[in-house]
Formats: structure tokens, C-alpha cells, sequence
């Protein structure tokens, strides 16, 4: 019997988990790339004014799409239940669209009919009636509830009430069956957090998570007071059932390895194949910058800052995405990882004030493809200016030893570009006992080397990929591998 069970679960090298020991290798942080016609939904009809900021965006598995719920600005808007009234040219107000799409990366502003705008119904607008409340000092926040039973709740909503003079935060809840029509819950508020608790600042409800088997939340923990350190910092709390919240406990704070101005603004998070996810908001408070950087949890409390660099990168100056970004939570549909984000080009009133007409918010699109957060980066032969290449050594993993469940073994590797004199991509695979020792049959000769890139390359040893026999015994795989990129490994 094994003392770690990974079961058929699916296993991530974003930690040492399941690492016994490297050779000639390292774990690899790799950043989201950005879709090449980003901003995927930027500013172009008048009720959007300068800003398109996404609220929320779901894959709709009934309709077979992306949903995107926006926020625009229209001039001195006044909102009333289907209809909009332009009033003069002295303010702005937001108003609510809805944007559609069958890839994510190119969106469509369905024509919905429902609110007027300047004598025309032909428009994206959402009128009071399909959305959450909201007001000038209001904030809303819903999810899919992939836990609940009930069809008529599998939206919920969190709407901020309150004024931001006050003291605290109040939370209302809502329910949804589509996202469109909402009814609050009976016994409002849920959420208090005056006078003892103070005030939070941005925050995500990450729904229900599967791990800890509750409803969860993280917000920017420093009560906007003043805290630990002096600074913004990410708490998280829990209910059972969306109702009863336990008090915020700070989980990040900066650290030695952070600059002096680093601050935490907001941890959108998620868990994926047993591991939370969290795209941590990084905010210099000297530059007035925030990107995200991705970070690790096995528990949901301790969390792994291994990769320090920014998850996404910002645009080069001047770009809609040069100074903000305000990452979300991912969606994983199909073969990829999607990230979108909240971006703006200014974050100060002086950059405001400087750019003018060209001061933007848009929706940016960044991607992976399935379990790409973390690699391990299998050796490669530097081609040499006149000559072949080094002949490149083979990188080694060997992992603790584990019982499985399952009887094939799945790879996710990406084989690297060859470079000139640069040996061909190659992984190879050996099971071993607790002990280290070969297992017969199973060895680096007998296994069928794998060439090609693959989300799901099924390992064998001499034509044979059974390996049945040796599920709930301990055992340890080691993994040779050269120009290529190893992703994950599972049993099935």
C-alpha cells in the first residue's frame, strides 16, 4: 500500500509535490499568451463611451457560447426599467451589455431589443430587469454554481450595498436561473462586515470549492485601514451555504523577495485538477501598475509563489493594456485555458488627465493550453555557429513513489522545435519500485519513446500499455525526456 494515493487523478508539476528528484532539468513557468487580435471587445458604440469593462463571462453549455456581461459609459445616461434617457453633456453613467461569442476570442454584440437608446432598440443593452441591482455606490459580483441542485438558483449573486463612507460592507444575495432575472434571497443582508470587521476591498467569490467542500471568498484583506505591514493583503472566508460566513483570515502577504511597493489588490481563483489556482493582482503602488501573477495551493491557505514574474504581461507603452491588468477567473473549455482580463492604459488621474480621448478600458484574451501553467523543460543541444550541435544529455524526473488507479498511463508533452543540430525530441518512461529498482519489462530500452506533441500520449513498453497489474501497489515512474516540454502525467 502506497503512502501517497494519486488515484486517476490528473498530476501537475506547478510544485514539488510528487517530485522526489531533477536531473538536468527545471520547472518552468509559462505565461499566458495573448490572442493575436486583442483587445477582443474594445470601445465602439456610443453607449460604451471610452470604457468596456467585463464583469462577468461563462461558458453557456446549454447555448453552446461564451456570454460576456459588460459595463459601458454613456453620457449623462439616466437608466429606468427599458429604456435610457440622455440628459445633458456634464456626466456619464454606466450602463449594462451583454456580448456573445462561439470562441471567446471573437465577440459579437447581439441585437436585443430591450432598452432604448437615442429613438432605437437596436442595441446590446440590459435594462434593470435582467440584471442584478446596482447603483453609483453598488457592486456586483455572481458565478455559476456548478454545486448547486436546484435549476432556479444556479446562478448566485452578490450584490455591495451601502455607501463607501460607511463604515463596513453589506452583501445582498440573489439567485438566477440564467443570469438575466434575479430574486433576492428572503433573509438579506448575508454579509456584514460593520463595525468590527471593516471595510473589504475587491472581491472575488470564487462559488463553491470542490477541495474544502465549501462556498469561498477572497478579498483585498486590509480593511482599508491600516493593517500588517502597512499594506493591501488577501484574505479569504467560507460558508457552507452562501449564508453563514466565517470571519476573513489573511492568507498573502508580501514578502522579503517582493519590492517595497508591492501590494495585493484582488486574488481571483480556482481550482483545477485538485490544485487551487489563484491569479494574484500585483499592484506597485509607485507606478500605479497591477499584473497578475500566478500562484499555487494544495490546501487553499498555503500558498506557493515559486514564479514571480507576471503571469501577463502588460503592453508596451501606450497600448490599451500598458498600465492595468485585472485578470479573472480562467475558464477551461476544450483543449485551452482562457484568461480574460480587465485592461486600461491609465490608472492615475494625472495619466487620465494626460492622455485625454485616448485614456481606454477593454477586454484583453490571454491562453494556455491544458495543464501548460508549469513545465518541466527537457534538455536541449544549442546549435553551434559552424558546427553541429552538443549532443544534448536526457533531462530526468523521478517521482515519489505512489498507488495508482487505472491502467494506462497518459503524458502531456509538447515537443520542442528543432533546432539546427539539435538532437530530435524524444520522452521515454520507466517504472520503478519504491526502491528505485527497474521493473522488468519496464525499463528506458524496452519503453516506445514518445516524438510527437500530445495533450494525451498513452505511454507502452514494447507495444504493451497495460499496466493494470500494478495498480494499488507502490511504485515510481522515472522520466527521461530532451527537447520537449512535460506538462502533467495521469492514469486512466
Amino acid at each position: 500500500m502506497a503512502l501517497i494515493d494519486i488515484g486517476s487523478r490528473k498530476q501537475l508539476f506547478v510544485d514539488d509535490y510528487l517530485i522526489e528528484s531533477m536531473t538536468n532539468t527545471s520547472q518552468v513557468l509559462n505565461p499566458a499568451e495573448k490572442v493575436e487580435n486583442n483587445p477582443v471587445l474594445k470601445p465602439e458604440r456610443p453607449w460604451e463611451g471610452n470604457d468596456v469593462r467585463p464583469r462577468r463571462i461563462v461558458f453557456d453549455d446549454n447555448d453552446g457560447v461564451y456570454k460576456m456581461w459588460y459595463d459601458g459609459k454613456v453620457n449623462a445616461a439616466r437608466q429606468g426599467d427599458g429604456e435610457i434617457i440622455v440628459t445633458s453633456e456634464a456626466d456619464s453613467a454606466e450602463v449594462k451589455c451583454l456580448a456573445i461569442s462561439e470562441d471567446g476570442v471573437h465577440w459579437e454584440r447581439p441585437n436585443l431589443g430591450l432598452v432604448e437608446y437615442q429613438g432605437s432598440k437596436n442595441n446590446n443593452l440590459l435594462p434593470r430587469s435582467h440584471m442584478l441591482p446596482y447603483g453609483p455606490d453598488m457592486t456586483t459580483y455572481f458565478f455559476k454554481d456548478t454545486h448547486e441542485e436546484d435549476p432556479a438558483r444556479r446562478y448566485k449573486g452578490l450584490v455591495r450595498t451601502g455607501s463607501t463612507s460607511t463604515p463596513g460592507m453589506v452583501f445582498d444575495l440573489y439567485f438566477s436561473q440564467d443570469a438575466f432575472t434575479w430574486v433576492p434571497y428572503d433573509d438579506n443582508p448575508i454579509i456584514d462586515t460593520s463595525p468590527r470587521v471593516g471595510r473589504w476591498g475587491p472581491t472575488n467569490f470564487m462559488g463553491w470549492d470542490p477541495i474544502r467542500e465549501v462556498y469561498a471568498v477572497h478579498m483585498e484583506n486590509c480593511l482599508h485601514r491600516r493593517a500588517p505591514l502597512g499594506k493591501r493583503l488577501i484574505g479569504r472566508a467560507e460558508s457552507p451555504d452562501m449564508v453563514s460566513w466565517s470571519e476573513p483570515e489573511t492568507i498573502l502577504v508580501p514578502d522579503e523577495l517582493d519590492t517595497a511597493d508591492t501590494e495585493f489588490y484582488a486574488m481571483p481563483t480556482m481550482t483545477y485538477e485538485g490544485i487551487y489556482v489563484g491569479l494574484l493582482w500585483i499592484f506597485r503602488t509607485t507606478s500605479t501598475t497591477h499584473h497578475p501573477e500566478v500562484v499555487f495551493s494544495r490546501d487553499g491557505i498555503r500558498y506557493n509563489r515559486q514564479y514571480r514574474q507576471p503571469f501577463i504581461q502588460r503592453g508596451a507603452r501606450w497600448e490599451f493594456d500598458c498600465t492595468s491588468i485585472y485578470a479573472r477567473t480562467p475558464i477551461v473549455q476544450d483543449d485551452r485555458i482562457l484568461f480574460f482580463y480587465e485592461a486600461t492604459n491609465w490608472r492615475s488621474p494625472e495619466t487620465l488627465l494626460a492622455l485625454g480621448d485616448r485614456a481606454t478600458a477593454a477586454v484583453g484574451l490571454a491562453a494556455l493550453p491544458l495543464d501548460g501553467f508549469v513545465s518541466l523543460d527537457g534538455a536541449k543541444g544549442p546549435p553551434g555557429s559552424w558546427g553541429p550541435a552538443r549532443v544534448a544529455p536526457y533531462s530526468e524526473m523521478v517521482t515519489r513513489s505512489f498507488g495508482f488507479t487505472g491502467s494506462r498511463l497518459h503524458v502531456n508533452v509538447a515537443t520542442a522545435l528543432q533546432q539546427w543540430g539539435a538532437e530530435a525530441p524524444e520522452l521515454r518512461v520507466e517504472l520503478l519500485e519504491p526502491n528505485h529498482e527497474t521493473i522488468e519489462g519496464y525499463s528506458f530500452d524496452d519503453c516506445d519513446p514518445v516524438t510527437e506533441s500530445g495533450q494525451s500520449r498513452v505511454i507502452s513498453w514494447g507495444g504493451d500499455a497495460d499496466l493494470g497489474r500494478f495498480a494499488g501497489r507502490a511504485v515510481k515512474l522515472r522520466f527521461y525526456f530532451k527537447n520537449c516540454k512535460l506538462y502533467s502525467f495521469q492514469f486512466r
